[in-house]
């Protein structure tokens, strides 16, 4: 089985053979089974969205993965912004797609709700790998990024999920970490207390122009320290992987372009009145590709992203 920080890669380098205003349907995608999420990230664009929530319908998610299949698509990751643990039907939509011959079958998780119980459901459903976001160093941080006071049982939950799993190989579990350039500690300080709970635990660098420190500072009236390291600008990250490596399947049936802004802006097609291939080469997406690959995003549903500093 291909590592985590391998499949990432495989979806964030685009081939150039998909560099193009109409590339052909990827083999991975992610569906949302809810909008709804039990922390409140500051960085996260599900907190500061407080529109657009509710959860999937079965017969739509039936669909969507048959269509997928038929395709070529292989991996299926059943989360986006969302967090799918509070669904209850969560290893029963696993199960599903499994039987509909998705091969590999995946979700991230805050870890919160991965009690025991659940996570022998996921288990028994077929789930190839489960990732835990841990996304602060200690109880104190967690609180103040999350919103929530959850940092232990997080940590217990994942703890607990490794035993259950014993000696089997799968699901595989990882954990990732939001790295922040200017506080690399808290990532340091997450591996120490999990490394050998997990098969890999990697860094996910904080996107968009608000870091840990800059969300500090700007509660606590701190100055701005020295040698503070810069986000990464939206024209050094064109064109972008989600427009060409992985489709974003709303709750509500959009296809969208993003992958971490559920901004209705930036959906380019209604897969309630269309299908996955009429909206991956819609008029709306072959346009923004053309953008991206252009380089100029200006005027486009992308030009003020909140993944990157402008």
């Amino acid at each position: 089985m291909k590592k985590i920080t391998d499949r990432i890669s495989d979806t964030s380098n685009i081939p150039k053979e998909l560099l193009m205003e109409r590339p052909p349907f990827p083999g991975k995608a992610k569906i949302e089974i809810t909008s709804r999420c039990d922390l409140k990230c500051f960085f996260c664009a599900s907190a500061n969205n407080k529109g657009r929530k509710g959860n999937i319908d079965k017969a739509f998610l039936h669909r969507i993965l048959v269509e997928l299949k038929d395709l070529g698509v292989e991996d299926v990751g059943i989360f986006w912004l969302g967090e799918s643990l509070l669904i209850k039907e969560l290893p029963e939509y696993v199960a599903l797609a499994k039987r509909i011959g998705i091969k590999y079958v995946f979700i991230t998780t805050n870890g919160r709700l991965a009690t025991p119980d659940t996570m022998k459901r996921l288990m028994d459903s077929g789930l190839d790998s489960i990732k835990f976001s841990i996304n602060a160093g200690g109880r104190r941080q967690y609180l103040e990024i999350c919103g929530v006071d959850a940092f232990d049982q997080v940590i217990d939950n994942l703890r607990s999920a490794r035993s259950l799993r014993g000696d089997k190989k799968e699901p595989a579990i990882y954990a990732s970490t939001v790295f922040d350039p200017n506080n690399p500690q808290t990532f340091e300080d997450v591996k120490s207390l999990i490394g050998s709970c997990v098969d890999q635990h990697y860094p996910l660098r904080i996107y968009g122009p608000q870091t840990y420190e800059k969300n500090s500072r700007g509660k606590k009236n701190m100055a701005k320290p020295e040698n503070e390291v810069a986000p990464r600008t939206l024209t050094s990250m064109l064109p972008c992987w989600s427009l060409f490596t992985e489709p974003h399947i709303s709750f509500d049936g959009h296809l969208s372009a993003c992958y971490c802004d559920n901004d209705p802006k930036l959906f380019m097609g209604n897969l309630n009145e269309m299908s996955l291939m009429e909206a991956w080469h819609s008029p709306e997406f072959v346009l923004l590709r053309r953008q991206h690959l252009n380089r100029n995003v200006k005027g486009s549903a992308c030009e003020n992203c909140i993944a990157y500093d402008h």
